[in-house]
């Protein structure tokens, strides 16, 4: 009985301590504000027509453009940025979240 509560106990403070959201939101918004922000919060999040229409073109865009800039991005960073971009500017949810 003791270990049943025991495992009981370990397992809801597990379960309290993962992440609600599995990508790094504040990473994703650092290197956002870092590589990107000087271009496209002036026009980009402005415009009537947007390009992207749903989170996987809005990852697509950001796939694009950090290898159009030759950041190197790994795929966490490019899913980090995508999932800032896609709830900040377009309010759009990340699946992931």
């Amino acid at each position: 009985m003791l270990f049943r509560s025991s495992l009981a106990v370990l397992l809801v403070g597990i379960l309290a301590s993962a992440p609600a959201c599995p990508v790094d939101l504040e990473r994703g918004q650092i290197l956002y504000e870092n590589h990107c922000r000087m271009c496209h919060e002036s026009i980009a999040f402005k415009r009537e027509d947007k390009i992207a229409k749903n989170y996987e073109e809005v990852s697509a865009q950001v796939r694009r453009w950090q290898t159009n800039t030759s950041l190197h991005w790994s795929a966490e960073d490019i899913e980090n940025v995508a999932s800032y971009v896609a709830r900040t500017y377009y309010k759009i949810p990340c699946p992931a979240c």
